[in-house]
């Protein structure tokens, strides 16, 4: 997995973010969704694979499951596996912290 540095200033605005809100961050010309849960940061590719909507327009659950804005269909922002039973499957985008510095891993 190659890790990036997050710039302070996209650090300071994940940390700013509500839990279960979702976000997009574009970088490495990725445009990942992005959402904090209780027990960190989880991203996902933004795309939706059935008709292309930005799932960052979506909604994110207390379990992680983001439902897209356009037809309803569920990723698990933990893993980007589809939660509603179809073989859909995202890229799904790890975070860490080290040193007071915020890594996205791709």
């Amino acid at each position: 997995m190659q890790w990036t540095e997050l710039s302070d200033e996209v650090k300071t605005a994940l940390e700013n973010m509500n839990v279960n809100q979702l976000g997009k961050l574009i970088i490495d010309d990725r445009t990942v969704c992005i959402t904090r849960l209780d027990d960190g940061f989880y991203g996902i590719h933004n795309t939706c694979p059935h008709a292309g909507a930005q799932l960052h327009h979506g909604h994110c659950n207390r379990r992680g499951i983001i439902s897209c804005p356009l037809h309803g269909y569920k990723f698990d922002m933990r893993n980007g596996k589809s939660a509603d039973g179809n073989n859909y499957k995202l890229a799904n985008y790890h975070f860490k912290v080290e040193d007071g510095k915020m890594y996205i891993g791709f």
